[in-house]
């Protein structure tokens, strides 16, 4: 659907696909109103479990709010003895000790998921026995009380994101860990066995980033690299750095071994795409430091390893297929505007039932969690800022645009808005041709509520900058990129804040100033987004 659909159009599709459930909805419709009063929502009410009602609405789709915060207002709203709960009913829920499972990504089963599992035994006064299996991709994660009595088992199958969903659709994983989204053929097989739409709120979870630096010598004078003549040295296509205007030397490639979350990572974002395979002539390594410091000492090397391993080694930036150069950081790791970045996910069919699967889901996905994350070497999503003179190389890319994708009056009033504030990581990503945010969105909203309402946010003003791809015409972009600011404001009101509490304004800049190159699908997912900026 491109940009230029009108705002009909999208509201009839808005956040959570509303076209796709409203036949669905199970009962008739309710006002939802925020106990401060700041907010309200009117639609269908889905669901209602004493936590959690679930409504959906015609102007922001299927939402999830906190009943703590809200009262329900009109005849269909529902009373604790006829809640309509979307969890197991009780016969449904396993009696005593139960074994889960869990199945899918290596790259977040080899460290990342042990050390949460680990941390959620340890916050429920539980004590491990670990039994790994003799090739190392399964390990099962027996639990005990204080008493000594059983209190379960996690199963933990490590063998490949594409396991995460066979094993779902077997009914043998009550949780999938994937480091790729899950595919439009996987989503019809698990709704065909009665898991709904793993790709809504409540079934596909982010659980952090992944990031990797692609590393040389400081003595190197290189700077910069397209993604594709990095594809070349590392499938060793390209063999000498004469062959890319440098002073001569056969270029030395250093690597990860196979077995690496990291080299699975650097395959798949890099070689794959261009159909290239890693060099035989590639010294590898199983140390991530140990790599760094071959390729630091080593004018003519060249690695790759993840943010946490730079050491004294230089990080190049990634030059995209039309110029826009991206330096590598925590930040442009967090805003996904780094090219060799990716999701990290969890995939559940909604709530687990099981209560060990339902806590350890939980935990993973707490704020608890992201410190684990961070120290398994992969990127955190807890929000950090960046300086506007951080921001200038993709603002002066921005001037470059053609007319027809230009505003000069409009450009000059962004950089006046932005020049003295500070970016902050979260940005929120839409669909095409409107404002329905993803699930990394509306998880980020209420990260963004919650830093909003300390005490170093309370006296700041936070403008919330939506821009748009280049379909459609700039007249009509500017007006969705505006809607698409609204709509974060609407789903963080929905999520407690009030405007005691931030200075905040919406505005809409069409599709300047843009992040990523407009020739792809995936260069204009990133570009359809809504920026925070803090002054």
């Amino acid at each position: 659907m491109p940009d230029r659909n009108n705002a009909a159009r999208i509201l009839a599709c808005t956040i959570v696909g509303i076209c796709a459930c409203a036949a669905n909805a199970l009962s008739g419709e309710v006002t939802l109103r925020a106990k401060n009063g700041d907010f309200e929502i009117k639609g269908e009410l889905a669901a209602y479990d004493q936590n959690k009602y679930t409504i959906l609405s015609t102007s922001l789709g299927s939402m999830s709010l906190d009943a703590s915060r809200f009262d329900c207002i009109g005849s269909n709203c529902p009373s604790d003895a006829v809640a309509m709960r979307t969890e197991a009913a009780p016969s449904d829920v396993p009696a005593g000790p139960t074994s889960i499972s869990i199945s899918g990504s290596n790259t977040i089963g080899n460290q990342l998921m042990p050390s949460l599992i680990d941390a959620y035994a340890q916050s429920t006064s539980k004590t491990l026995t670990k039994v790994v299996s003799p090739d190392g991709l399964d390990v099962e994660f027996k639990m005990s009380g204080k008493d000594g009595k059983d209190e379960g088992a996690i199963a933990l199958h490590r063998h490949g994101s594409a396991t995460a969903f066979a094993d779902m659709e077997k009914k043998v994983s009550q949780i999938g860990m994937a480091s790729r989204r899950v595919k439009d053929d996987e989503v019809q097989k698990l709704a065909a066995i009665g898991l709904g739409d793993v790709r809504r709120p409540g079934s596909e979870h982010v659980l952090g980033l992944d990031g990797l630096l692609v590393l040389v010598s400081p003595q190197n004078p290189v700077v910069s690299l397209p993604m594709e003549t990095i594809a070349k040295i590392f499938s060793g296509e390209i063999t000498d750095w004469s062959q890319i205007g440098q002073p001569a030397g056969k270029i030395d490639v250093y690597a990860p071994t196979k077995e690496s979350g990291t080299f699975d990572t650097f395959e798949s974002l890099v070689l794959k795409p261009h159909k290239f395979e890693l060099t035989p002539n590639a010294k590898r390594t199983a140390n991530h430091a140990e790599q760094s410091d071959w390729v630091a000492h080593d004018r003519n090397g060249i690695g790759f390893a993840g943010i946490a391993y730079q050491r004294n080694a230089k990080a190049l930036n990634i030059v995209s297929t039309c110029g826009l150069i991206a330096p590598p950081s925590t930040f442009s790791i967090k805003t996904e505007e780094y090219p060799i970045s990716r999701r990290l996910f969890l995939y559940t069919g909604g709530e687990p039932r099981d209560p060990v699967a339902r806590g350890l889901l939980e935990f993973a996905l707490s704020h608890d969690a992201q410190r684990i994350v961070k120290q398994s070497d992969f990127i955190d999503q807890v929000p950090e800022t960046a300086s506007y003179e951080s921001q200038t190389s993709r603002i002066a890319f921005g001037l470059n645009a053609a007319p027809l994708n230009f505003d000069e009056n409009l450009m000059n009033a962004f950089t006046s808005d932005v020049r003295s504030a500070q970016r902050l990581s979260v940005t929120f990503r839409f669909q095409s041709g409107s404002y329905e945010l993803d699930n990394k969105a509306l998880a980020d909203a209420k990260r963004l509520v919650e830093l909003l309402q300390s005490d170093t946010y309370k006296d700041k003003t936070v403008l919330l900058a939506g821009f748009a791809d280049t379909k459609g015409t700039f007249s009509i972009n500017r007006s969705l990129s505006l809607h698409r600011a609204q709509a974060v404001l609407a789903v963080m009101k929905a999520n407690g804040l009030s405007h005691r509490q931030a200075k905040i304004a919406v505005k809409g800049y069409s599709e300047l100033a843009p992040v990523s190159c407009n020739d792809t699908e995936e260069g204009m997912q990133l570009n359809r987004r809504v920026e925070v900026w803090i002054n």
